[in-house]
């Protein structure tokens, strides 16, 4: 800037391209007539807030009772990653797994034994970056059921003859609950 007189104000309007937690040097030198030069420096830090990318995956996407369920997830920050945790909900019994990680990339992890029963399971994961950014992924996952229900049968006798009342029972149990039986029979001569 070209100057005159006693005083004077300039001003410079700079675009921050750069990511959060970076530190920019503003400096500003004046110098007048007789040549002597002042200079006046102030550093600011870009403010963080980018959150942090959570990618999760599983090692199953179609459970069936008494599994192991692998609940993975890739983290990254554009800045610095401070902590993750890995929450579950099983039919209304809630844990959490917590996790200290640091840089900019982290893999973190769990394995849970699914329900023993059809259920469904709510898996979240929050990473927390240093500037206090949170990034959750929640997915729910359907366990099903692939246990047929157990039929023990017998009669009242084991040799009938014509005219005898034969007593078929079954004896029916299922461990997440049974619709409906059936009993057919076919009679021939």
């Amino acid at each position: 800037f070209t100057l005159s007189g006693t005083s004077a104000q300039v001003s410079n309007k700079t675009r921050i391209e750069t990511d959060g937690g970076s530190v920019i040097n503003f400096t500003m030198y004046a110098t007048d007539t007789s040549n002597n030069v002042k200079q006046n420096s102030t550093l600011i830090t870009v403010a963080d807030r980018t959150f942090p990318v959570v990618n999760t995956t599983f090692n199953v996407t179609s459970p069936v009772i008494n599994d192991i369920i692998n609940f993975t997830g890739n983290i990254t920050d554009n800045v610095q990653l401070l902590s993750a945790n890995i929450t579950y909900n099983i039919s209304g019994s809630i844990t959490k797994v917590n996790f200290t990680i640091s840089g900019t990339s982290a893999q973190v992890s769990n394995a849970t034994k699914v329900c023993s029963s059809a259920c469904v399971i709510n898996f979240t994961m929050y990473a927390t970056d240093t500037s206090n950014n949170v990034k959750q992924n929640s997915t729910l996952i359907t366990v099903t059921d692939n246990k047929a229900p157990v039929v023990n049968t017998t009669f009242n006798t084991t040799s009938p003859v014509i005219n005898d009342i034969i007593n078929f029972t079954g004896n029916i149990t299922d461990d997440t609950g049974l619709i409906s039986a059936n009993i057919t029979y076919n009679m021939s001569g």
